[in-house]
């Protein structure tokens, strides 16, 4: 009796080892998440459907609109975050309001960029700020 206890335990351990791990919505792969970088599989996601730009990076990645404030006090404007669209020319933060939710669909990623890579791609035009790069599929 007990070496059949032992042989159905044996038996339970192994079987229960060759199942593997089960896949539910909960415990699915998602994509790897990069702190600077809003993947096209991130974008994807049903809830930023309803979102319109500013507020689909605002729930991916909050992190993305802290700011320091100005850094000088003659330019009000210095330190402010800005966005630019395949980096092409700055422009303020308002402007990803205007970008729709449908829009998100056009944009193969969205990279934040620091003072200094802001800096180092845009020069003074960054005015000593972190910069949001948005990429859209047509590059």
């Amino acid at each position: 009796m007990d070496a059949t206890r032992r042989l159905l335990a044996a038996l339970l351990m192994i079987t229960a080892s060759c199942a593997g791990p089960s896949v539910t919505p909960d415990t699915a792969p998602r994509p790897a998440v990069r702190p600077y970088v809003i993947s096209n599989e991130e974008l994807q996601d049903p809830i930023l459907r309803s979102m319109d730009t500013e507020r689909a990076i605002r729930y991916l990645r909050p992190t993305f609109f802290r700011t320091t404030g100005p850094q000088s006090f003659s330019n009000a404007t210095a330190g402010t975050l800005q966005i630019s669209l395949d980096y092409g020319p700055l422009q303020p933060t308002s402007q990803l309001a205007s970008f729709p939710t449908l829009g998100l669909a056009s944009l193969y990623e969205i990279r934040y960029l620091d003072v200094n890579d802001a800096t180092n791609r845009f020069g003074l035009n960054a005015n000593g700020g972190p910069v949001i790069v948005l990429l859209s599929n047509k590059q």
